[in-house]
């Protein structure tokens, strides 16, 4: 049996329409409707979305009138955000910033990474400053998507877990990891153009991992005491990963390209170690941990008395779980900020980008907080 929960359902009544380009004059025309939304009440307000984009401040701007706190210190409205016809860029910035994300069945979802439009004639100079702006921005952005979506993204890769016994299967490897076999899971799922960008996302998070293998394998780190040193130690080693036998014929001369290869994997490395910190892992380890153990390793971490050295075993156990995991979505989200990628709804809802589409028999946390035992069956299983 379902009872509803306006937690997670649309409501009309109490909703407004980002419609059209996300500019100043439409952020004026929404503000009363959002004010008067959170004077009647500290219900849920649904944001409905068919937009081509237009102001990320404009978006940002939205979102900090939707969670607004009132005079008597209340906790925020939750908001519950859906793509009716079309989301794209900030649109879909706003999109995946609900605390609950719909996505209509034929609506369409495009990330792409930031834009400059210039005014006047390039030099080096300012195109060389112009590509370090576009770079901090795409990956600030990046981060920020990776904070909306990570409950979805580890949510969708619970709820896939049962598929994973069929994929050793299929490809006769008992031992093939959970990660390898989620990315078959999803890959099977997603829409062509949707698959362009998670191959991308695989190769980001291949590179990541033949990167720090080789920083992690490289001398002088004891003796590092300044950041500089660090990056200096960085930047050695990843040169000498790509002049190594197993890249040195795929790097390009340095004279006409490899430098920016090196400033590439450079980057690359940071994108990894900023999104991949040792707290963020051990937080993924302590939330989902308790879920990814098997019959024996649950009895051996119910059977450690202090709390403190439970929580310690469950995360030893999950890292090499989940540290691919974590590293695979950050690579996913960077890899939306780059070119388009135009995804359906359904392409959305199996990366993590949305909770829920409406119609669709997908599992999401709606129907976990909203299904419960119908009255009947109940009362037979208890024998009345």
């Amino acid at each position: 049996m379902i009872t509803p929960n306006s937690d997670y359902r649309l409501n009309p009544s109490r909703a407004i329409y980002v419609t059209g380009e996300l500019n100043d004059a439409l952020v004026a025309q929404l503000t009363p409707r959002i004010l008067a939304l959170q004077s009647q009440s500290r219900n849920p307000i649904c944001v409905y979305i068919n937009s081509p984009g237009g102001e990320p401040r404009c978006a940002e701007a939205l979102l900090n009138l939707l969670r607004l706190s009132n005079q008597d210190i209340a906790d925020p409205c939750r908001i519950i955000t859906a793509v009716t016809v079309q989301a794209a860029s900030a649109a879909a910035d706003l999109l995946a910033s609900g605390d609950y994300s719909i996505a209509f069945p034929k609506s369409t979802i495009l990330h792409h990474g930031v834009r400059q439009f210039l005014g006047a004639p390039s030099t080096l100079e300012s195109t060389g400053r112009l590509n370090e702006r576009l770079r901090i921005s795409n990956s600030i952005y990046a981060m920020q998507l990776a904070q909306k979506s990570e409950e979805r993204f580890k949510f969708r890769f619970y709820s896939v877990r049962d598929e994973f016994a069929s994929v050793r299967e299929k490809k006769g490897d008992p031992n093939l990891s959970d990660h390898d076999c989620f990315v078959e899971v999803i890959q099977e799922k997603l829409s062509p153009d949707a698959k362009k960008t998670f191959d991308k996302a695989v190769k980001r998070a291949e590179r990541y991992k033949a990167l720090i293998n080789s920083v992690a394998g490289g001398s002088g780190w004891s003796e590092a005491e300044t950041p500089l040193q660090i990056q200096a130690i960085i930047i050695k080693a990843i040169v000498d990963f790509e002049v190594s036998g197993a890249n040195s014929k795929e790097t390009p001369d340095f004279r006409l390209g490899g430098m920016r290869r090196l400033a590439d994997d450079f980057f690359l490395l940071n994108e990894y170690l900023t999104g991949n910190s040792d707290q963020k892992l051990e937080d993924w380890c302590g939330e989902l941990g308790r879920l990814f153990l098997n019959p024996e390793q649950q009895i051996e971490v119910e059977g450690i008395a202090d709390e403190a050295e439970r929580l310690k075993r469950t995360v030893e156990i999950n890292k090499p779980v989940l540290q691919p995991m974590l590293s695979f979505f950050i690579a996913m989200c960077h890899a939306l900020q780059e070119g388009e990628n135009e995804l359906t709804a359904t392409d959305a809802y199996w990366l993590g980008l949305v909770d829920e589409v409406v119609g669709e028999n997908l599992w999401n946390l709606r129907l976990l907080y909203e299904f419960g035992e119908d009255p009947e069956e109940k009362a037979e299983s208890h024998g009345e």
